[in-house]
């Protein structure tokens, strides 16, 4: 072999051995990529599936959740339906009846949040609670969705959560709600009856003048003393007005041969000036707006001009009604509840009305046409859509030159006029008033987890 060939063979042996070194080389690098691929796949999959374990029970926390607030909310009305129930307006004014039949059998409040509990099948699923011993709850347990609830009543902590004695018009439910794999939630809220400020005359009128005409054309009374089977020995203005000349201007308004009575007094001495014995919140501007949505949120009607009088409560059936825009009470119909108007308001004839009504937003009330019409209850008129007339535009309670910020902010005139030439009653009564007041929801002043 010649030289030549020995190197040639020396340099092919050099170049095999570094091409499989290179090889190798490779593989390894492609396993320990394909080992961190692997790793990091096997990392991804963990932190999804816990992610995913967290999701479920930060879905089963809110679900349940959800539960122990339907049992409460489905318990806050059942509360008031049982509470307008009440045999007497004793009985309606208080929850002492009520606290009576949540005590049960036993005649004592057993029922402990703190050591009320579900009881769960093997599955993790409420078939039962404790803790209550033989107390009534305010909502048996109820299927709610996948899950379940129920809500007992106790007294708040003022009165002592066991005093069956109600001595402030606030009580507390409790509700536990449960969902699947062994979830639970007790939700509590302390409750009160939302009541209107107390209206302090027969007809009140707010504003810087009072533009009230009683009519002139037959004798029409007017009331201040409560009604039969009302409060004995009450009295209120037939008229209220805010400020001196407020009043000199309603007083105009007084004449004969219309009859206007009060505790004694007569003619325009039952016209006087509210402005310290009126609620200070029913002559804040802000208040009465706040106030319009509270009603339209509660009422069992809301509608405009076109909604029939057949769709009003009456008498014996009162029911909450909210109207946007004017609308007319047609001759004959004998409405009751609370009728809230932002329009102009018109009863026509003999139509009557036993209940409160609030003619606020334009407060425009006119009454007109032949009839004896009786309205017993209360009216309260105010201006405070702004000069447009017109209920939630820029211009409320801007007053009459219809800009916010300046010095005539609030209520504007508002006009109450009698223009119909039959007879007929208008009066105050306190149980009327009471009356619609009760079908409001009792709203909550206090809620916790627990």
């Amino acid at each position: 072999m010649s030289p030549s060939d020995h190197d040639t063979t020396e340099a092919g042996g050099a170049r095999a051995t570094g091409a499989g070194a290179e090889r190798g080389s490779a593989l390894v690098m492609a396993i320990f990529v394909l080992a961190l691929l692997t790793s990091m796949g096997a990392a991804l999959l963990f932190v999804t599936e816990n992610e995913m374990k967290m999701g479920k029970v930060d879905l089963r926390a809110k679900t349940v959740f959800y539960v122990s607030e339907a049992g409460l909310e489905d318990a806050r009305e059942t509360l008031r339906v049982v509470n307008l129930g009440g045999a007497t307006d004793t009985l309606r004014n208080s929850f002492n009846d009520e606290l009576t039949s949540a005590a049960g059998p036993n005649g004592a409040i057993n029922c402990d949040p703190a050591a009320l509990k579900p009881v769960f099948d093997s599955n993790g699923d409420a078939i039962g609670f404790s803790g209550y011993g033989d107390d009534s709850p305010l909502k048996a347990m109820t299927t709610f969705g996948s899950g379940k609830y129920i809500a007992f009543l106790t007294n708040d902590a003022v009165d002592g959560r066991t005093n069956l004695a109600d001595s402030n018009d606030r009580v507390v439910i409790t509700a536990l709600g449960t969902g699947t794999h062994y979830a639970s939630e007790v939700v509590q809220a302390i409750v009160e009856r939302d009541s209107f400020p107390s209206l302090p005359a027969t007809i009140t009128m707010i504003g810087p003048s009072a533009n009230f005409d009683g009519g002139n054309s037959n004798a029409k009374l007017y009331m201040g003393d409560d009604c039969a089977g009302g409060i004995p020995g009450l009295s209120v203005p037939v008229v209220g007005v805010i400020g001196t000349a407020s009043e000199a201007v309603a007083e105009a308004g007084v004449q004969k041969p219309s009859s206007y009575t009060s505790g004694g007094f007569t003619g325009v001495d039952t016209v006087p000036n509210v402005t310290t014995s009126i609620d200070p919140s029913l002559n804040d501007c802000d208040f009465l707006h706040d106030l319009a949505r509270t009603v339209r949120a509660a009422a069992d009607v809301v509608g405009g001009p076109s909604t029939s009088n057949g769709s009003l409560g009456t008498t014996a059936a009162p029911k909450i009604v909210y109207i946007e825009g004017d609308y007319t009470v047609g001759g004959g119909f004998n409405g009751g509840g609370l009728l809230w108007v932002t329009g102009t308001l018109t009863f026509n004839g003999n139509a009557g009305w036993t209940g409160t009504i609030f003619t606020v937003g334009e407060g425009n009330f006119q009454r007109s046409g032949g009839g004896n019409g009786v309205i017993s209850g209360s009216n309260f008129v105010a201006n405070i859509a702004g000069p447009d007339g017109v209920m939630w535009t820029s211009d409320d309670c801007a007053g009459a030159d219809g800009v916010v910020g300046t010095a005539d902010d609030g209520a504007a005139i508002a006009t109450y006029n009698n223009s119909g030439g039959g007879t007929g009653d208008t009066g105050y009564c306190s149980t009327a008033i009471s009356a619609v007041q009760q079908e409001f929801p009792f709203v909550i002043v206090g809620f916790r987890q627990r």
